[in-house]
């Protein structure tokens, strides 16, 4: 099994989509280089310690570009490399927003003959295929992230056990692509946190779960105390590579932020944080610039103008 570069502890970051973006589409389709390496570099200034992003690439957005869309991705890691960052690129996106959708991949695109997107075999085979063999020796590259938050249903969702079955296949189906690539880099796949990583299986080398801190410390210590015993027990090191809750209470945020590190530092877990840059895609902005999910508020670290949001710096204290 390939290894991480650097202790999975180490990993200090942000997950990232630039602010031209409303969506993991528009990151790719519109892309501009200028955007991305001044805002990475923004971000480098205001968060010295961050050392790791987590991009969202797009099937949709290959299908459009094809090898420009190699080309981007390439871009992007060059100026990770001016910054000395590493890359955690998400190659599926399965967490949907009614409001502003963040584009990925839908229950048709697995559950058998389900509709016309079962018209070509091997769907995502040649998207998978040009990103490892373009990038599977790559140093930059820190984790293969599979998928960005499957099985993410509803409780009462009447079909739960049968498009469950298929959607496990169709993961242990883009891994084991990814590996027939002979990558040299580890595979993760993002999780909720409420979701056991053994759920998963072989998908991961790395868990990569989601854990936000809502306000309820005790539940959220007893979270993160229990992804650090199945990480030791399986012997797969632990990432949050999706954290700190948002909040549109400037305040009110930093003391979700300092929660959730504080006890990241006490337990050994690294982060990367939900997100870096103010934007147009689902809770990365304020209302004046679209609708956001009333119980979250606004994510970003960074706002508009480029200014670091008031008491978000309590992250540079971990």
């Amino acid at each position: 099994m390939a290894e991480l570069k650097i202790k999975a502890s180490e990993v200090k970051g942000f997950n990232f989509h630039p602010s031209y973006s409303t969506g993991s589409l528009e990151d790719w389709l519109l892309y501009d280089e200028d955007v991305w390496r001044k805002e990475l570099a923004n971000g480098k200034e205001k968060f010295p310690k961050m050392n790791t992003i987590r991009i969202w690439l797009s099937w949709n957005a290959y299908c459009r570009l094809q090898d420009k869309f190699i080309d981007h991705i390439r871009s992007v890691i060059e100026i990770c490399k001016e910054l000395d960052l590493y890359v955690i690129p998400c190659l599926f996106n399965r967490w949907h927003d009614p409001m502003v959708d963040c584009d990925g991949i839908f229950i048709d695109h697995f559950l058998p003959n389900s509709s016309w997107l079962h018209k070509f075999d091997g769907l995502f085979e040649d998207y998978i295929d040009a990103l490892c063999q373009a990038f599977r020796e790559e140093e930059r590259i820190l984790v293969w992230d599979i998928c960005n938050e499957p099985l993410a249903y509803n409780g009462d969702f009447p079909m739960r056990e049968v498009v469950q079955e298929y959607e496990l296949q169709w993961l242990h189906r883009m891994a084991d692509r990814v590996r027939y690539n002979n990558v040299t880099q580890p595979l993760g796949l993002g999780s909720t946190g409420d979701q056991p990583m053994e759920v998963f299986g072989d998908v991961c080398d790395v868990y990569l779960t989601h854990l936000y801190f809502r306000g309820d410390f005790e539940k959220f210590e007893a979270d993160v105390a229990r992804f650090v015993e199945e990480s030791q027990k399986s012997g797969k090191p632990l990432i949050s590579s999706e954290c700190c809750w948002g909040s549109l209470d400037d305040k009110y945020r930093g003391e979700l932020i300092r929660g959730t590190l504080s006890t990241f530092q006490k337990y050994g877990v690294g982060f990367v944080a939900h997100a870096l840059q103010y934007c147009g895609c689902t809770d990365l902005h304020d209302p004046c610039d679209g609708r956001v999910t009333p119980d979250i508020g606004n994510l970003c670290f960074i706002n508009k103008d480029g200014s670091l949001r008031p008491y978000h710096d309590v992250y540079n204290e971990f």
